[in-house]
């Protein structure tokens, strides 16, 4: 800061400054006991959701209770600042250029759920996700306190410091998963986090070692979580001049840093990549004075790298050289030289189906509880069926096609260029495609983004997934489906596209997220939604640059409004890739909340003196 400028200050300053700890907790409740909730949850689903899902009931161990908490913690917090604005100790900020955004993105999340075509998975949320109307109501409203409780350096240090408390549990159990001791995997832990009614032995986690899942679900949102608090514990480390808190706030960055490199997710590694390259420039003033501090980190850093690389059999430094877009260009060229057709048409018709490529066609037909078999032109194919009921063509055209009928005449098994089909015949005779989680469903021709043609393999799958999300904006321009509706609205039985994804296809999985937080809100809550988010964010990005590209950092506040910033675009950048989720999100609100109170405390004006 100028040696002529001053911090502006409000009028009000001493009547903030009389808030007790008391007014905190909601909002230290929401940053370090959410994120580690687990716990077993079996959940009745409503149809709409059931139908999408492997049965009427599911599991949840990571979002339910999570949701839950967070309407409560947010509640309470709503309560406490209401207290403080009522009895005039904390005036509302006058913010009105971020006010007016969140209330219309507010408006629409509430229009979107009234207008939604599943209704109850609006208000609740769908499974696995959990951010139904009124949890995404309470991001908004956590930025809107967390902003207005954000006046002085007590208010900063609480919130961060609570950061550093999450972090650092959240870096304890996730080095032991990553070394293969996961503390969830444990007889302890499985009977911590499961009823007495499940027997917990039972109980499979898709993640082994060397990678990092803590309580936060899944990998890719570990990475999100790293974007955030790996920039806030850093500069904390930097900035820090007593000797036990330098040593707290390094360990604090060190566990950031392993949660950060032991999820393997790009997401994570580009959202922190963006950041690094924005962290030199607004600390390039301050880099030499803290030359020390950041030559012991970065060492440690480098060490952490090689050993979690070396343990896992050079998978670190795998997953870093795929951010090279060269590279992803050319694994994509190697998939596609890997697929020796391209699918035109798989669709149904009464008793028959069709399978068109750029070779062939094949259309079959069940007649008289048979199976025949013609070409495009109509021609009748000659087949063998051996004693197990394999049936395979003569014609060395459909060498890559092979079927099989049980006895009871019901159900189809196929093979297609390496990719399984099931179909199932009716009783009247007719032909359904046996769907990932067992329901009987027609194929459709869904719209696409053609873009993503031949790119549908483009970051582990997204370039098919935003291809065939991208078109659905056109219905979601005002309001959206409804928050969570996205998997009801994904062309799930798009099988032309699933049997394009790779070599193999894409079947086995549900589609119940874009992997990417933008299109997601565009979907769910509509695109002028969006709008009034990007809107936000832009705001405080275009008050961070004009404040933090100065590259003078004194204070404090000065120091953790620069690392906010920085977190925040880490998560921003990695949002491109990642989705909204409970385990994560409320943190992400939290810290815009204050990151917009800090640059608000912090704006300089000319001294007058």
């Amino acid at each position: 800061m100028h040696k002529n400028s001053r911090i502006k200050r409000t009028r009000d300053d001493n009547k903030i400054q009389t808030k007790k700890f008391g007014y905190y907790i909601p909002i230290i409740f929401i940053i370090t006991i959410i994120p580690l909730i687990v716990y077993c949850k079996i959940v009745k689903l409503p149809k709409e959701a059931a139908d999408f899902w492997l049965s009427d009931t599911h599991a949840d161990f990571y979002s339910y209770y999570k949701s839950i908490a967070l309407i409560i913690g947010t509640l309470a917090a709503l309560i406490a600042y209401g207290g403080l604005y009522l009895n005039g100790r904390l005036p509302l900020q006058k913010e009105k250029r971020y006010y007016i955004p969140m209330a219309i993105y507010s408006l629409l999340v509430i229009l979107s759920t009234i207008n939604a075509h599943n209704r109850q998975v609006a208000l609740e949320g769908f499974p696995d996700m959990y951010q139904g109307v009124f949890v995404l109501l309470c991001y908004m409203v956590l930025m809107f306190i967390v902003l207005n409780y954000t006046r002085n350096e007590k208010d900063i240090r609480i919130i961060v410091y609570s950061f550093v408390i999450l972090t650092i549990l959240e870096g304890v159990l996730g080095i032991g998963q990553y070394f293969g001791y996961d503390f969830l995997q444990s007889d302890l832990g499985r009977s911590l986090i499961t009823p007495k009614i499940i027997d917990a032995s039972s109980l499979k986690f898709i993640f082994g070692k060397y990678t990092i899942s803590g309580t936060l679900f899944n990998t890719n949102y570990v990475g999100s979580f790293g974007a955030l608090v790996l920039p806030l514990t850093m500069i904390l480390y930097i900035n820090e001049k007593n000797m036990k808190g330098s040593v707290l706030f390094g360990l604090a960055a060190l566990l950031a840093f392993s949660i950060w490199l032991g999820c393997n997710s790009r997401a994570g590694y580009l959202g922190i990549t963006s950041a690094f390259v924005l962290g030199l420039i607004v600390f390039r003033k301050n880099i030499k004075l803290h030359f020390k501090k950041l030559v012991i980190l970065f060492g440690v850093f480098i060490g952490i790298t090689f050993i979690f690389n070396a343990v896992s059999g050079g998978r670190v430094l795998n997953q870093f050289s795929r951010l090279n877009p060269a590279n992803e260009a050319e694994e994509i060229q190697d998939i596609k030289s890997r697929q020796p057709v391209k699918f035109k048409e798989v669709s149904l018709k009464d008793n028959t189906f069709t399978l068109k490529t750029d070779k062939e066609t094949l259309i079959g037909g069940v007649y008289d509880s048979k199976l025949e078999f013609r070409d495009e032109d109509g021609n009748l194919l000659e087949v063998n069926t051996d004693d197990k009921g394999n049936i395979r063509f003569v014609d060395e055209k459909y060498s890559e096609y092979s079927f099989n009928i049980d006895n009871k005449l019901t159900n189809i098994k196929a093979k297609i260029y390496g990719r399984n089909w099931k179909l199932y015949i009716t009783k009247d005779n007719k032909l359904k495609v046996v769907s990932n989680n067992n329901k009987l469903v027609d194929p459709v021709e869904a719209p696409r983004f053609r873009l993503f043609d031949g790119r549908e393999t483009f970051a582990s799958n997204r370039g098919y997934i935003w291809s065939r999300t991208i078109p659905i904006l056109r219905d979601t321009l005002i309001t959206g489906y409804g928050p969570d509706s996205f998997p009801m609205v994904f062309p799930q039985n798009d099988y032309v596209g699933r049997f394009n994804v790779a070599d193999k296809g894409m079947f086995n999985i549900l589609v119940d997220k874009p992997h990417n937080m933008y299109l997601q809100t565009a979907v769910n809550t509509g695109v002028i939604s969006l709008l009034a988010l990007l809107a936000i964010w832009g705001i405080y990005i275009f008050d961070s640059l004009k404040i933090y590209l100065k590259g003078n950092m004194e204070t404090f506040a000065e120091y953790m409004g620069a690392a906010t910033f920085l977190s925040i675009t880490a998560y921003l950048v990695a949002g491109l890739f990642n989705d909204s989720i409970v385990s994560v999100a409320p943190l992400f609100w939290i810290l815009l909340g204050m990151g917009i109170g800090i640059n608000k405390m912090i704006k300089v004006v000319p001294d007058n003196k």
